[in-house]
């Protein structure tokens, strides 16, 4: 399982290799919603734009990507993906893939 860092910026980029391809995700806050949002690019093309962050819910789960899951999770019982719960890291982003959530 892999966690993501996520640093203190309302707007971040980052990549990584999942499955062999090229990944990369973007996060960016929006204060009028105070929420999270994802975007996903796999070997440079967009795929998913504006998912919500909430912790608890595989932002993969309805497309079928072939890349396992990505959560949001609360590190602290009741935190929430909130502006300062992300960069704090009392909730936070994991990668996992399907062997793991077979074994699991």
């Amino acid at each position: 399982m892999e966690v993501f860092r996520i640093i203190d910026a309302a707007d971040q980029q980052f990549g990584t290799i999942i499955n062999g391809r090229r990944v990369t995700i973007r996060l960016r806050y929006n204060p009028t919603s105070e929420r999270w949002s994802f975007d996903l690019a796999i070997d440079d093309l967009p795929v998913l734009q504006g998912r919500r962050i909430v912790t608890g819910v595989d932002l993969l789960a309805p497309f079928n990507l072939g890349l396992g899951v990505i959560f949001a999770a609360a590190v602290t019982p009741g935190a929430v993906a909130d502006r300062q719960a992300l960069p704090a890291g009392t909730v936070r982003l994991f990668h996992a893939s399907d062997a793991e959530l077979a074994a699991a």
